[in-house]
């Protein structure tokens, strides 16, 4: 693979504007700033020249302990420019979680508003990358080390999964042919940028796209989201579906119908909140899947061709598959374990010293339970390590919550096994009420409609009333919590 300066990514991106005239169009909307492409650029430059002065180049792994924003933006993109690997780092974690992140990234430097102490590096401020200067972008190959991101941790410590120069080429082939950003987009995304999901959705994405960008420094309220989408003219939206949830019990949430795309990823659509969503939505609600391994999603559904209920189906350049717990393919509908292979996989590896790991050419599996059917639909049912075993059989936990969460005064619900005092193992529920609700009321109907419409065995034997369920920032369930809160 030859050495050039035209594979690095933000040469490509910056060619791309350039060629296509966009320069001077808006690329970001911060507060009430608007950053051009050319000032994208330019402070992607500057950032570059400083992070050369230090003694940083190819291969240094540049920690950015930022919020949204531009300053993230010109760390990032600078960091790229002189092949070095950008390793975004949540700013609003505990300074505990903070330093255990740093010291699993092992950054060469770390830019950052408040220095967060621990292993040894250069601190940068934002301030520090706005000098003038300008060094020529570091020759690379598209699989070149440009950016590394954390896993979520929920089965574990973190993991550093580290993605190439040529990587986003694939994200645009397979989710972008999907969304389809033009100049006369504007993207929000609740996912934020230190996710593998967020960065392709607010950076990526966009800025091969030609479209501009909205960024909040703080995490997004639904309030917060809905006052974008009108203020800004936002047109493709991203979300968890605990999101698109609270943004649904909001007086406002009818602003939802001026989208021309709302995606949803994260973890399991519930049947009934899709339903939900799509009265206000229609077709124009895409369900899609990915993980931080993979990049950016891969799965999905499109405006022409989608099927309820499902992520939809494989994107070219990607491929799919379900398996046997003997690693055979199953037959379509027949449950199993979801893989999939293609470009851009990186496998995480537990010290950012340890060399890039990826799955190249091998079937990666995502640790998810999935069917596929004759038509190439893919239906998640959970994660793996999500089930539950009561009486000796599998229950996903997907299935139960879904029918719980169909009663109109139940916000959220979830359910793990719980070993009773008699040693026996069932269900428990745990659910989040709508306000004004009666708790009694609710548990009745719950327990009557599941003991009439699910298999013994996977009817609650209890039911829990709790203020919210534990998440993640992403807003995935912390299902490791949940069966704490049951004693699991």
């Amino acid at each position: 693979m030859s050495v050039n300066s035209g594979a690095n990514l933000v040469a490509r991106l910056e060619h791309f504007a350039r060629e296509h005239g966009r320069l001077d169009r808006p690329a970001y909307h911060v507060g009430a700033e608007t950053y051009r492409y050319a000032d994208v650029f330019a402070g992607a430059g500057r950032a570059a020249a400083a992070y050369a002065a230090r003694g940083l180049g190819v291969g240094s792994r540049i920690a950015l302990l930022l919020p949204d924003g531009i300053d993230l933006v010109w760390a990032l993109l600078g960091a790229l420019r002189i092949g070095a690997v950008a390793v975004p780092v949540n700013s609003t974690m505990h300074p505990d979680e903070v330093r255990r992140a740093l010291e699993i990234a092992e950054p060469h430097a770390v830019v950052c508003e408040e220095d967060p102490g621990g292993p040894a590096a250069t601190v940068l401020a934002p301030e520090d990358l706005r000098a003038d200067g300008a060094v020529p972008y570091a020759p690379t190959t598209p699989d070149s080390p440009a950016y590394a991101v954390f896993t979520s941790g929920t089965t574990g410590d973190p993991k550093l999964c580290f993605h190439a120069h040529g990587d986003p080429a694939a994200y645009e082939r397979a989710i972008g042919s999907v969304v389809g950003i033009t100049p006369d987009d504007v993207t929000f995304s609740v996912s934020r940028m230190y996710f593998a999901y967020g960065l392709g959705n607010s950076v990526f994405l966009p800025l091969h796209g030609g479209g501009a960008t909205v960024l909040s420094r703080e995490r997004a309220t639904e309030d917060d989201a809905l006052r974008i989408i009108k203020t800004h003219g936002v047109t493709v939206f991203y979300g968890q579906p605990s999101f698109y949830a609270r943004l649904l019990r909001h007086p406002d949430h009818e602003r939802l119908a001026d989208l021309r795309l709302a995606l949803v990823a994260g973890e399991v659509l519930p049947d009934v909140l899709e339903t939900r969503l799509r009265r206000v939505l229609g077709e124009r609600l895409l369900n899609i899947f990915g993980t931080t391994e993979i990049g950016h999603a891969v799965v999905a559904n499109t405006l022409d061709h989608h099927r309820d209920h499902t992520i939809g189906r494989i994107l070219p350049p990607y491929r799919v598959r379900v398996v046997d717990e003997a690693g055979v393919e199953a037959p379509p509908c027949v449950p199993g374990s979801l893989q999939v292979a293609g470009p851009s996989i990186a496998l995480g590896v537990a010290r950012g010293s340890e060399p890039p790991a990826r799955a190249g050419d091998s079937w990666y599996p995502t640790g998810d339970a999935a069917t596929v059917d004759e038509d190439g639909y893919v239906r998640l049912h959970g994660r793996l390590d999500d089930i539950e075993i009561v009486a000796g059989q599998n229950v996903h936990p997907a299935e139960v919550e879904d029918l719980l969460m169909r009663h109109p005064d139940v916000r959220e619900a979830a359910v793990c096994s719980a070993r009773r005092e008699t040693g026996v193992t069932a269900l428990r529920a745990f659910v989040a009420l709508a306000d004004g609700a009666s708790p009694e009321h609710v548990r009745a109907d719950l327990l009557a409609t599941a003991h009439a419409s699910l298999t013994w065995y996977k009817v609650p034997q209890d039911v829990v009333f709790v203020a919210e369920l534990p998440r993640t920032p992403t807003g995935k369930l912390r299902r490791r919590d949940v069966r704490a809160m049951a004693g699991g």
